[in-house]
């Protein structure tokens, strides 16, 4: 049996791919409860049991020593013991049409429990994201301190810091906010919203390069100005922060008079300068899906906002979507 170098595991993208793997294995459970499914609590006790159950029942009646097969086959494996026939009749049972909605389900998707839960994916990864750029800063930070940095060097520092700061203001904006009034409905708006958050702090996860000093100024340039924007809207935004498309509260005051996503504005600006602070061509391709993850998604967000709010029409009428188009 291949024994796994942990020395060598990039912990980003393991965290990222075991946040994947538990959101498809408990997919059922979460249909379910989406869909105020009156069997939630039996579907969702099968979904646990079942982790461990069919793989058992699989060794019972299809006897594989598995260690002896190579890494990638005891993975594929391992994931069609897990992903079995009881995980799709399990899939299909959240699916069927549900004529009478449990109230107490829906009554409870309202509360902030709930929202809590839905955020902590993401409040793992803005963390881990912030914690891991902490070598980085710490390295440039001590060759400050010892006074051997260059100009170079004390803009590449403040660039990762403005990085870790925002990320750590994610954190704080998804755990503070107030419970959503409404929300949109549809597997597509949400998917654009993880994977436009993901893939944009994903750049984050890609090796650091070496910039010349007009580079490292311009990439400090924009993700200054973009994060330093990003605070002051977050600001604005508070409680009324959100990831996938949700009516929280109407801001209109502050940034959001120049601007209807002026924190949309501010993350692209981010984005721009961490395509050149960031392996190529990689980063160049990640932040270019962003860019334009980032622009579908205003496009669901103005849905759900003109369903909640009746005078978002006259609002969007007179302000631009990112201030200057």
């Amino acid at each position: 049996m291949q024994q796994i170098d942990w020395s060598r595991v990039d912990y980003g993208i393991l965290l990222l791919a075991s946040l994947g793997v538990l959101y498809l294995y408990f997919l059922p459970s979460l249909l379910a409860f989406q869909r105020g499914h009156r069997r939630f609590l039996v579907i969702l006790g099968l979904n646990i049991v079942m982790g461990w159950g069919q793989p058992m029942l699989f060794q019972l009646l299809l006897p594989v020593d598995v260690t002896a097969l190579p890494q990638a086959e005891q993975l594929w494996i391992a994931f069609l013991f897990v992903m079995g026939p009881g995980w799709v009749a399990l899939l299909l049972w959240a699916l069927r049409p549900v004529p009478e909605p449990d109230t107490r389900l829906i009554a409870f998707r309202g509360t902030k429990s709930a929202d809590l839960l839905a955020a902590l994916p993401l409040v793992a990864w803005f963390g881990f994201s912030a914690i891991n750029l902490r070598a980085n800063l710490a390295h440039d930070g001590a060759t400050m301190l010892a006074g051997g940095a260059g100009l170079l060097i004390w803009l590449r520092f403040f660039s990762l810091l403005f990085s870790i700061l925002f990320c750590l203001l994610c954190v704080w904006a998804l755990l503070a906010r107030d419970t959503p009034q409404r929300r949109i409905g549809g597997a597509l708006p949400r998917l654009c919203a993880v994977a436009g958050t993901f893939l944009g702090v994903g750049i984050l996860r890609l090796p650091v390069v070496e910039l010349s000093l007009p580079l490292q100024a311009l990439v400090f340039l924009l993700t200054g100005v973009g994060s330093a924007a990003s605070f002051v809207v977050l600001w604005k935004l508070g409680k009324s922060f959100s990831i996938v498309p949700e009516a929280r509260k109407l801001v209109t005051a502050g940034p959001y008079v120049w601007a209807r996503h002026p924190l949309y504005a501010a993350e692209i600006v981010i984005v721009l300068g961490l395509m050149l602070q960031y392996r190529q061509p990689w980063a160049a391709l990640m932040g270019a899906a962003v860019i334009a993850l980032q622009v579908t998604r205003t496009i669901f967000e103005e849905r759900v906002l003109g369903e909640a709010f009746p005078e978002y029409a006259d609002y969007r009428s007179r302000v631009k979507r990112f201030g200057f188009i």
